[in-house]
């Protein structure tokens, strides 16, 4: 009985995650990156390899500044480091 509700339930999860088709909003927006800088190319999740690629150019950006930040408060205190 419980190998039953068990299979059923997941049987339900994988159909009702299957039947959702992505907002026509979302669809048109998101344009998959090169294959050559898409880590995700050629796997379903392609789609997401722009984004991945925006998250990445923006941590390299704030670690910049990180640094930028922490080398002036080095010069300022006088510490090396």
């Amino acid at each position: 009985m419980l190998r039953w509700l068990v299979t059923s339930l997941l049987v339900g999860t994988l159909a009702a995650c299957a039947s959702h088709s992505p907002p026509q909003a979302a669809a048109a927006s998101a344009q998959p990156a090169s294959a050559s800088t898409n880590p995700l190319a050629g796997t379903p999740m392609a789609v997401y390899g722009h984004d991945l690629n925006k998250a990445k150019n923006v941590q390299n950006i704030v670690n910049q500044q990180a640094r930028k930040q922490a080398a002036a408060i080095d010069a300022a205190t006088g510490s090396s480091g």
